[in-house]
């Protein structure tokens, strides 16, 4: 895919200085930056349901070389039509916060209707997705943020 934006998220400098080498398994050299959005140039063998000039982002494989080239080759399982309400860097932004946000709530939380869930910087990059996610789910969602957030995240969602 062509890459029109490329997320920045803490882990691409992680990766870089070496903090993670012993986690994640990739070789070097390495391209860094896994949060992409763009347009298809081409489909490989056997790929159904994407063409070329399809309107994606996505989250690659962090194993393998990331966004912050012009070209990327990402699997087909790995992207997602990109909402048109969201311009190529808002979408680039979105799918490592939604992710960890998810995980958070649901993988690891277990978050359920009609629960409770107080979420820590709700007005942050996770933290917004996170209210909006948990709102959705219908939980009662208590955000901590700054005053100067705090009408943002009850916009957002927050009780």
């Amino acid at each position: 895919m062509r890459a029109c934006a490329s997320g920045v998220n803490p882990v691409d400098w992680k990766v870089r200085a070496g903090y993670l080498s012993n986690s994640i398994q990739y070789k070097l050299p390495l391209i860094i930056g896994w949060d992409v959005a763009g347009v298809i140039e081409g489909v490989g063998v056997g790929v159904e349901g994407w063409n070329r000039g399809d309107v994606v982002y996505a989250h690659p494989d962090i194993t393998r070389d990331g966004s912050y080239a012009q070209f990327i080759r990402i699997r087909a399982t790995e992207i997602a039509r990109k909402p048109k309400t969201l311009n190529h860097a808002q979408a680039a932004a979105v799918p490592l916060a939604a992710l960890t946000a998810w995980q958070s709530l649901f993988d690891a939380g277990g978050l359920r209707r009609g629960q409770t869930v107080l979420i820590h910087a709700a007005a942050g990059g996770v933290g917004h997705l996170a209210v909006q996610l948990a709102k959705w789910k219908g939980a009662r969602v208590v955000g901590t943020t700054s005053t100067g957030n705090a009408a943002l995240v009850q916009e957002l969602g927050a009780d």
